[in-house]
């Protein structure tokens, strides 16, 4: 292994292009850009930048790898209230739905949206809202055994597929609120009374519940669990500073890019020995059972190679009330989570703070990401995932074209349905594994927001303490009392259990009535925390390089000279010339959408 600190494999490689005889004068220029951009920011390659193919394949493999994950782990977590895991072939489409769609709105976002470097995956925000959802459908049916009839399995679809296209039409109809925020700029009215505290607290309650679901899975067999999990703590806190050595003096930061596979790799293969030499019990019953790696192996050998995911292949979508309540909760959740991870995407690749029209087309590609996750039956909604904009400070490439290939991998993935029935084959105690490490990051991540906030003040540790109690309180008050809301009439019954059961919801939408209720200074509320998120970029070496990058950063990927001749698309929120109502002019950094 190389010694820390050691050049990347892409700065190595960088190095061996800046030769002038090996390029012409347009490629020095370019890379002369690229020399000056890591001079001053550390970025190898900016947003608009190309790398070599051999770059964008590996860093396209990144992104897959640390997204994986969360795309994964999430839609095997509804499998059980939507009664999927009954039936391992319904759940390997589920699992390969989701897959494929976030392939597809990972690249609607990043060509069509705010055109960032940003991976779209399965939301956690959804997950909560949705199981209290299914859990007014009562228990599922016993499980399918290998001696079950052609009418059990029957049965056991109907009741699935009953619960999914509930599921699907809710998340459908709630997504068309956040298309109708972003397609006419209201989602800045929302943002307006939205504040760290309130994104932190919503994170910590979208991350902190799915903990015991981790520990559920865990629990099958701790031991190759914690294996798994000291692994990926090994892998990217301690070696992650340590490179491979490739040939002509190369190298590759193998643990930085792939902590996670190579954890549940390792401990695949461990589980994969000890079912072969008989050291896990063959008996269902028996603590260690869900160890072994043979217990779905009918599954991936009747597996088709290739599927096609298709609109519809669950059945018609329907929607109730409660339903569409529940996963607008979600919905808000997602958007207020997606714009501050655009702005901390711009901050990190070194591109100018996103415009008003950037976030709009960003919360409306994100829209549609999620209508199609609700047509093609995903389980879920979907947002943009911060763990991969923190892989871009790590690997110093920006470039979209890295996020294109890696949409590319996941539309492939959901394709090769061996590929997605071997993810579901995956022993229970790596899957818990895997979500341990997942969740964990969401709730970190609501600790980081309260970075532009004056914490240690009375009333901010007020508001955080009180939203939590009630986030957590009410939901697990509901839980253990089932019947405790009885007005008469059921649809309200629904949806009042299914607000005051979404842990995120109930207490969000405190720490937002709190945080702009009590009184505070500017510094408590965090009411420039955009502009904060900003300041960093005003490094810049010159005012004219940086205009020159933000007027074509954010630019559609064609059409621009036919955008800027129509006037009147200057009215219009998603337009790259959309600068607000009523102004003419829209400073970088004036990006708390007041004006929208």
């Amino acid at each position: 292994m190389a010694k820390p600190n050691s050049p990347s494999y892409e700065e190595t490689e960088l190095d061996g292009e800046s030769s002038p005889s090996s390029a012409d004068s347009s490629n020095i220029k370019e890379e002369s850009e690229h020399q000056r951009i890591n001079h001053t920011s550390g970025i190898l390659y900016g947003v608009q930048d190309r790398p070599p193919w051999v770059s964008i394949a590996l860093m396209g493999l990144q992104h897959f790898s640390i997204s994986f994950s969360g795309v994964f782990a999430l839609p095997v977590i509804i499998a059980g209230p939507l009664c999927f895991d009954l039936d391992r072939d319904i759940m390997n489409q589920l699992v390969g739905t989701a897959f494929f769609i976030t392939g597809l709105t990972t690249f609607l976002q990043t060509f069509f949206g705010t055109r960032l470097p940003i991976i779209q995956g399965t939301s956690a925000a959804f997950v909560v809202p949705a199981v209290v959802l299914l859990s007014l459908k009562g228990p599922c049916p016993a499980p399918l055994t290998a001696n079950s009839t052609m009418e059990e399995r029957a049965a056991v679809h109907d009741v699935a597929f009953e619960r999914i296209q509930e599921l699907q039409g809710s998340i459908c109809v709630a997504s068309l609120v956040q298309v109708l925020l972003g397609i006419t700029g209201l989602v800045g009215v929302l943002l307006r009374f939205v504040r760290p505290i309130t994104i932190a607290t919503t994170l910590l309650l979208i991350g902190i519940p799915l903990l015991p679901m981790a520990s559920d899975a865990c629990v099958t067999h701790w031991g190759i669990s914690g294996l798994c999990i000291a692994i990926v703590i090994l892998f990217s806190q301690f070696l992650d500073q340590y490179d491979l050595p490739l040939p002509r003096g190369n190298k590759f930061a193998i643990f930085t890019f792939f902590p996670i596979l190579l954890a549940v790799g390792i401990s695949w293969i461990l589980c994969l020995i000890l079912t072969a030499v008989g050291a896990f019990p063959d008996d269902p019953d028996v603590y260690g059972y869900e160890a072994r790696t043979d217990i779905y192996n009918e599954i991936i050998r009747d597996a088709p190679w290739f599927r096609f995911p298709y609109p519809g292949q669950f059945g018609m979508p329907t929607v109730s009330l409660a339903g569409f309540i529940g996963m607008l909760s979600g919905v808000i959740a997602s958007v207020v989570e997606s714009v501050g991870d655009y702005h901390a995407c711009a901050l990190i690749s070194c591109a100018p703070p996103p415009p008003v029209h950037a976030i709009n087309r960003g919360i409306l590609m994100e829209g549609f990401g999620c209508v199609a996750a609700g047509l093609w039956g995903a389980s879920c909604g979907y947002t943009s995932y911060s763990n991969n904009i923190s892989a871009i400070s790590l690997t110093k490439v920006a470039s979209r074209v890295t996020i294109y290939a890696a949409a590319a991998i996941y539309i492939f993935t959901g394709i090769f349905f061996k590929f997605t029935a071997l993810c579901v084959a995956m022993p229970q105690p790596i899957v818990g594994s895997v979500m341990a490490t997942t969740f964990g990051m969401v709730a970190s991540i609501g600790f980081a927001n309260l970075a532009f906030v004056k914490v240690n003040t009375s009333r901010n540790l007020f508001i955080l303490g009180f939203a939590m109690f009630v986030g957590i309180g009410v939901p697990d008050y509901m839980q253990k009392n089932p019947g405790a809301i009885d007005t008469g009439l059921l649809v309200l019954d629904q949806i009042l259990n299914v607000i005051l059961g979404s842990n995120m919801f109930i207490g969000g939408l405190t720490a937002c009535i709190l945080d702009n209720l009590v009184r505070g200074t500017p510094e408590e509320k965090g009411i420039h925390w955009r502009i904060q998120m900003g300041e960093d970029y005003m490094g810049h070496p010159s005012d004219a390089d940086q205009e020159e990058v933000e007027s074509t950063c954010y630019d559609a990927p064609f059409g621009m000279d036919w955008v800027r001749r129509k006037a009147w698309l200057t009215y219009l929120p998603i337009s790259p010339t959309f600068t607000g109502f009523g102004k003419t002019n829209h400073h970088p950094l004036d990006t708390d959408l007041s004006d929208s």
